[in-house]
């Protein structure tokens, strides 16, 4: 609830008109047309903006404003007779003025506390802010600050994301070492690849794929199973880490848990970590278990190993609630991985057994294989599912995802991992993560 004077303040904003009735050219119409704004969207930045004005003068800190708000407040600051002679001293009862960044680690965790400060009196007087224009830290103090004005006369704008093509990938790579293993019989003993592959109508072939991708689609459906339970499950952080990420990302998030709150303190530069403060008795078993390991092995990179920790009990919640396959849908969702060594391996002794058959005989048994083995792949990709998830634990996941607090870093390094940490230590730590994931795919791991 707001006192009188805060009340009185804060009509006096609402009531403050930025855009210039004489102007046809107003000041949303500027916001929308540097920003790329809607109308609705900049009239909602504004609005924002003047709640920020109102937690400047009401809130015992510093208050640090969204990208979007301060998109705002700059545009405001440039119309400098409305900002300095009627806002500040009219409306607002006081100079408000914009200082830069210096810059540093220090003033980054700067920063982050502040925001974070904004973001709980924001709450305190005017409830859950909405998150498109209040985004969490990770992002307005990530990928926010490399926005730039672009020219879009004069440049395509391409997103840097694009989908996932490990699966496409992976099946390519299996059908060119079915056809690799043929064609080492074709050289070898003389048989017409061609000549084989003509014979097999076209129309054929897309009927026996075809159906193999129906038949995937089908299993698919099957072993995702449950779609629906009569009541949501209640998880904890840890739980909903494994569900999304598995038992690795519980394991980060328990080191994730020590570093925010000052239990470890890390090193990037060795990739280690020292002990800060004693753990007290009550804390989370995999965070007792991470000070363990810290003590005889302080190594990041020792302290990720799966086979290490006991995660089997949050597996068995999640299976519980049906959240996770069990039994043969679980191995069938792994099929895919039996399937590319099978046919690595099994491709190359059919080539030896092959060589010492009749050519005629040889001629019909790759026929097969080049028909069967392919549609069996097909089927198995279908199959493949992230983290063993059913229909149900996706959809569980889904609504964790949109209903949980952005605000909590650690909630949203369970759902999303490493790359939302931001802020003093967490700075440190995602160049931790950064630097052993780099150094696992063969790439830079100076930790730098």
């Amino acid at each position: 609830m707001l006192n009188s004077f805060q009340t009185i303040l804060y009509q006096r904003l609402k009531d403050f008109e930025l855009d210039d009735p004489i102007h046809e050219f107003g000041f949303t119409r500027h916001l929308m047309r540097n920003q790329g704004w809607t109308l609705a969207y900049a009239q909602r930045a504004i609005a924002e903006y003047k709640k920020f004005a109102f937690l400047t003068v009401v809130a015992n800190h510093q208050v640090v404003p969204s990208d979007q708000v301060d998109q705002v407040w700059h545009a405001h600051v440039l119309l400098t007779q409305s900002y300095w002679e009627e806002f500040c001293p009219q409306v607002l009862g006081k100079k408000l003025h914009h200082h830069p960044t210096r810059g540093g680690r220090t003033e980054r965790a700067a920063f982050h506390h502040l925001y974070a400060q904004t973001i709980a009196s924001y709450r305190h007087f005017f409830g859950s802010p909405p998150t498109d224009i209040w985004s969490p830290p990770d992002l307005r103090f990530g990928t926010e600050l490399k926005m730039q004005r672009i020219n879009l006369s004069e440049h395509w704008v391409i997103p840097k994301r694009l989908p996932q093509l490990s699966i496409s990938k992976a099946s390519i790579a299996a059908a060119m070492i079915v056809f690799i293993t043929v064609g080492c019989v074709d050289a070898g003993q003389g048989v017409n690849l061609g000549r084989l592959l003509s014979d097999l109508a076209a129309n054929q072939l897309a009927v026996i794929f075809g159906l193999s991708v129906i038949l995937g689609l089908v299993l698919r459906y099957v072993i995702l199973m449950p779609g629906k339970q009569p009541q949501k499950p209640q998880l904890d952080i840890y739980e909903m880490a494994y569900l999304a990420g598995g038992s690795l990302r519980s394991i980060e998030l328990a080191i994730t848990q020590l570093v925010h709150q000052g239990y470890l303190r890390p090193n990037v530069h060795n990739r280690t970590f020292a002990i800060g403060k004693t753990l007290p008795p009550g804390a989370a078993g995999l965070e007792q278990k991470v000070m363990r390991q810290v003590q005889q092995a302080p190594e990041f990179k020792n302290l990720r190993q799966v086979n290490d920790y006991q995660t089997h009990f949050l597996r068995e919640r999640l299976e519980q609630e049906r959240l996770l396959m069990t039994g043969w849908a679980a191995l069938i969702r792994h099929s895919f991985g039996l399937y590319l060594p099978i046919t690595f391996s099994g491709g190359m002794l059919a080539a030896v057994l092959l060589n010492a058959l009749d050519i005629e005989v040889a001629e019909n048994i790759i026929t097969v294989i080049i028909v069967l083995w392919p549609a069996i792949g097909m089927i198995t990709v279908c199959c493949l599912v992230p983290f063993g998830r059913t229909r149900w634990g996706s959809r569980i996941l889904a609504d964790i995802q949109k209903n949980h607090d952005v605000y909590d870093v650690t909630q949203r390094f369970a759902l999303y991992g490493y790359r939302v940490l931001s802020g003093g230590a967490l700075d440190d730590l995602k160049q931790i993560f950064k630097a052993e994931e780099e150094a696992a795919a063969g790439g830079c791991a100076c930790g730098c």
